[in-house]
Formats: structure tokens, C-alpha cells, sequence
């Protein structure tokens, strides 16, 4: 894998979360398995599964950002305008898997070279 894209999550065939049906066995099953595919790649420590979901929708040049206040052990996530500064200054961090390439729908600010829980506001 050598791109990775990155749109506004209205652009994929995302359900507000009041339509998701909660898990059933089927959900579990699944999850197994993938769980079985991270344990064979090394990665159960760096990815986890996201019930993919929406609360409202974001326009063409949106994106959402997740920051965080360490000292407060505050985590939210606001709309921003998608610009090139943005996208630069952040790490994907929520991916959808129905394209070839990943596709990511949230990404979380980093200011400066800082991020592991330093990426606070401000």
C-alpha cells in the first residue's frame, strides 16, 4: 500500500447511528476472524475495530479532527475545512476498507513533531 486518500465520511455509505442495528452473532463471527488476521500480522496492538457510524454529515471541503486536552483527559472531535495544512498536520486514524487503497474518514491533530498523547489544542 502506497496511498492513502482522504474524504469527508458522507462521502461512503455511512448510517447515522440511530440506524445501526446493534451486534448479533454474525458481528462477532467477523470480528473473530479479524481478530485471527491481526494476530497473524503482528498488528492486534495497532489496530481496533470502529462501528462505523455518523451523527451528521460534513459538506465536500470538511473533515472531522479529533484533538484531545491531556490535562483535562478531555478527547472531542470538530469539523474543520479540509485544507492542505490540515491533511499535512494530522494522522489518520479511522479507515474504511471498501476501496483497494484505505480510505480515512477522521484523522487526529498533531501540532509540531508531538503527538502521542501530546496533541492538544491550542
Amino acid at each position: 500500500m502506497t496511498a492513502l486518500s482522504i474524504s469527508p465520511m458522507q462521502w461512503a455509505t455511512i448510517a447515522d447511528l440511530h440506524d445501526t442495528p446493534p451486534l448479533n452473532d454474525e458481528d462477532l463471527a467477523c470480528m473473530r476472524d479479524i481478530r485471527d488476521v491481526l494476530i497473524r500480522h503482528g498488528k492486534l496492538n495497532r489496530f481496533a475495530l470502529h462501528l462505523i457510524h455518523k451523527h451528521f454529515d460534513l459538506a465536500d471541503d470538511e473533515i472531522l479532527v479529533e484533538y484531545s486536552e491531556a490535562s483535562a483527559r478531555e478527547q472531542y472531535f470538530r469539523v474543520e475545512k479540509r485544507t492542505a495544512t490540515i491533511v499535512e498536520s494530522s494522522i489518520p486514524t479511522t479507515w474504511t476498507l471498501e476501496h483497494m487503497s484505505p480510505l480515512a474518514h477522521c484523522v487526529c491533530a498533531k501540532r509540531g513533531t508531538e503527538h502521542l498523547g501530546r496533541h492538544e489544542t491550542g
